[in-house]
């Protein structure tokens, strides 16, 4: 069976992946509730630009910041938003999901998941930087990543740094305010999609 097998491979990587929880001199990743949310204007994995702010003045914007398309975690996460598609765009809220993969890499989460919501190439980094997700994944374990696992940082983003994004999930309203937000480094606790649709039928 397909949950089955996610699970299988979770169970896998969790022991791959675990070896680091905590950044380095890290204070609390993201920003608060109340702040404005960064606007930015970005490309999707196919090329195409998206400006935050012409999609939260239309509806609320569920704004979803992952590691990349290597991680199990954000691909069993960003699944679960695409299964209550349906009820976000109901509510009249559009998903946006930011990572520093390159765009194909981007394609790649998009046709393994079936997502179809927009997916944001930022291998700048300038996005989650604005956000305050910013993790430095330590050299030795990059090169772990790289030599028995083969997930290769670099190949992923083109960074030699081995930046990646903090997991975390921003709802924001139609004035551009942030009014749901959590980020973790301990990147296996999650915002699963009932949280967001529960803030977002809260709202009217």
């Amino acid at each position: 069976m397909k949950i089955r097998t996610a699970i299988s491979s979770l169970t896998v990587m969790t022991a791959i992946l675990s070896t680091v929880a905590i950044a380095e001199n890290m204070t609390q990743p993201g920003l608060n509730v109340g702040v404005a949310a960064p606007d930015f204007t970005a490309q999707t994995y196919t090329g195409n630009k998206v400006t935050l702010s012409d999609y939260y003045k239309k509806g609320h914007v569920v704004l979803i910041f992952y590691r990349g398309e290597w991680c199990p975690f954000c691909n069993l996460q960003l699944k679960s938003f695409q299964d209550r598609l349906a009820d976000f765009k109901n509510l009249g809220a559009t998903i946006i999901a930011v990572s520093v993969d390159k765009q194909d890499y981007g394609t790649k989460i998009v046709q393994k998941d079936a997502l179809a919501f927009e997916v944001v190439s930022n291998p700048d980094a300038d996005i989650l930087q604005a956000y305050n997700v910013v993790y430095k994944v330590p050299d030795d374990l990059a090169q772990k990543y790289l030599n028995e696992y083969y997930i290769d940082l670099e190949a992923h983003s083109g960074r030699k740094d081995h930046i990646i994004a903090v997991p975390a999930t921003y709802v924001i309203d139609k004035t551009g305010k942030i009014i749901f937000a959590y980020a973790n480094v301990e990147y296996k606790n999650r915002t699963k999609p009932e949280e967001v649709l529960k803030v977002l039928g809260q709202l009217g």
